[in-house]
């Protein structure tokens, strides 16, 4: 009933450190795994451990966390989707707090200090 040791990157949307953290955490609590390493500048986490992608892709979207799995595989075999993976999808940003935005206020102040 066990899942073997597995090596899972997912593609996660990681727009500052809150971002991050939130991430990291979710992803820890899961049993069975190994280690966690995230890759901000890919935007991508690699998992290894006895630990359902799945699972960890519904826990980080129910946390408004947009992720996708990107592979699944033998945590002892060196991959080569690196070189095939495509760049051109871009994951919408994850909460309001990495959004700048900027208000202008063309009322004249108040503030009457002579």
């Amino acid at each position: 009933l066990g899942v073997q040791l597995q090596k899972i990157v997912l593609k996660v949307s990681v727009m500052c450190t809150k971002c991050k953290i939130c991430i990291m955490t979710i992803i820890s609590k899961f049993d069975g795994i190994v280690s966690i390493a995230m890759d901000v500048e890919k935007s991508t986490v690699t998992i290894v451990g006895a630990v359902d992608a799945v699972g960890v892709v519904k826990a980080l979207r129910k946390a408004k966390k947009p992720a996708e799995i990107v592979s699944v595989g033998d945590p002892d075999k060196k991959k080569e989707e690196d070189k095939k993976k495509p760049e051109d999808c871009k994951l919408p940003p994850c909460c309001n707090a990495c959004r700048t935005a900027v208000v202008w206020l063309d009322e004249p102040s108040a503030c009457t200090i002579s």
